[in-house]
């Protein structure tokens, strides 16, 4: 699923920032509050979705 956009970091807290993920990227993996993604750093960003035990097993 091909896809570009933009977003600005907004500050949470205390020194904290996010940023939020586009709708179409939530609705294709099928996300709802709670679930799990994984943010990998090296040198790039990389945001993916946290494989659940349950669908490693299949």
């Amino acid at each position: 699923m091909p896809l570009l956009v933009e977003r600005k970091l907004f500050k949470i807290g205390e020194g904290g920032f996010a940023v939020t993920l586009p709708k179409a990227w939530i609705n294709y993996h099928r996300l709802k509050p709670g679930d799990a993604v994984e943010v990998v750093v090296d040198g790039d960003l990389i945001i993916r979705v946290k494989v659940k035990r349950e669908e490693k097993l299949i």
